[in-house]
């Protein structure tokens, strides 16, 4: 049972899914039977066994069963803790923090920020006894709702969690930089962020390039771990330079970006092609706008096939990259007067935006209308 339970971690850390999600079950199901005979010692185990099968199944977009077991596990320690807070109550915060994430991605705001915010209270009191174990895990709680507050544009809440969560990580990192420092870069990213998009240009930038100044440092020794956040980095301080029309430095930073995630992905192709399209995307909005047709068009089309093929294994995830592509190729291709190709990819844009809208309205019928409009201006032309 325990040679289960660690396997099933090893299989998931290496995403052998199949095999770790057999001998998570395999594992539950003999902690339920000895918890029947033993609950003080073996509850425990079923929770813990629980959580990590919900991880799985959460990342595997499994996302009723990894609710229910979310659900079920914090029932557990909820229990635990109510006898034994000091032991059980992380446990809680912990499952409560992954049962948010969840509940986020399928856009359950209100029960996701009622989660995140009692992790946050729990964290908060474990720290005032033990700062040195749980004030990592309120900067992250926080840095968590944050991106949360964010999504629902409550600016001022989101940049003071943000703002905290920075502090709290710096103080870590002065202690101990080689384990909190990529913690600094990922609150100094988020938060800038969240001043470019309300236009904090300067805010941003600064906050983006010492970011990018400690992921490089951090890449230097380990890219493999760290240098997806350089890519990251480089890519969202280019949307910001694009944006002021520091044309030169965008280009460059989405330049070195798309090299990047093109090493990446030749090693991992699964995990960063998609990161190869939205770069490539990126850049080909930029060259556009400098009236660099043909690298623009080369790049979109590159963007275009990577997205088709994804969306051929996954279209829930990646058939909106196809919809966004095409749209702007269209685009690209109306403005060249080559009429013919451009409607041809708006309709199969519009095609696939009309069937996301049929299951998602409130996300996707914007785009279905931009489309509606971009094809009219060009019908209307012809």
């Amino acid at each position: 049972m325990f040679k289960r339970f660690n396997l099933a971690n090893l299989q998931s850390d290496q995403n052998n899914v199949e095999s770790a999600q057999a001998n998570y079950e395999e594992a539950l199901q003999s902690y339920r039977d000895l918890a029947a005979e033993n609950p003080r010692t073996y509850l425990p185990d079923v929770a813990t066994t629980l959580n990590n099968l919900a991880n799985l199944q959460k990342d595997q977009n499994n996302v009723e069963n990894a609710q229910a077991n979310y659900e079920e596990a914090l029932e557990i320690r909820r229990d635990l803790a109510a006898e034994n807070p000091r032991t059980y109550l992380p446990d809680v915060a912990m499952t409560l923090s992954n049962l948010a994430i969840l509940q986020k991605a399928q856009n359950n705001v209100e029960s996701a920020q009622a989660n995140c915010e009692e992790a946050l209270q729990i964290c908060r009191d474990l720290a005032a006894e033990n700062p040195r174990i749980y004030l990592p895990d309120v900067a992250t709680t926080l840095n968590n709702l944050a991106i949360l507050q964010k999504a629902q544009n409550n600016v001022e809440n989101a940049q003071a969690n943000y703002e905290e969560a920075l502090e709290i990580r710096r103080d870590l990192a002065a202690e101990n930089p080689r384990i909190y420092l990529p913690d600094v870069a990922t609150t100094l990213n988020n938060l800038a962020v969240l001043q470019s998009d309300q236009n904090n240009v300067e805010s941003a930038q600064a906050n983006y390039e010492e970011a990018l100044e400690i992921r490089r440092d951090l890449a230097a020794e380990n890219p493999r771990t760290y240098l997806p956040g350089v890519a990251m980095t480089l890519n969202n301080l280019a949307i910001l330079q694009k944006a002021q029309n520091n044309v030169e430095n965008a280009q460059a930073n989405y330049e070195e970006a798309l090299q990047s995630y093109r090493d990446l992905a030749a090693e991992n192709p699964r995990t960063y092609l998609p990161d190869v399209a939205t770069t490539l995307n990126n850049l080909a909005n930029l060259q556009k706008a400098q009236n660099n047709v043909e690298s623009a068009q080369a790049n979109y089309e590159e963007a275009l096939e990577i997205r088709r093929d994804l969306a051929a294994e996954n279209p829930r995830t990646y058939l909106p990259g196809v919809a966004m592509t095409l749209n702007n190729l269209a685009i690209l291709q109306s403005d060249q007067n080559n009429v013919e190709s451009a409607q041809a990819n708006y309709e199969e844009a519009l095609e696939i935006r009309r069937d996301l809208a049929a299951e998602n309205p409130r996300t996707y019928l914007p785009d279905v209308a931009m489309t509606l409009n971009n094809l009219a201006i060009l019908q209307k032309a012809k």
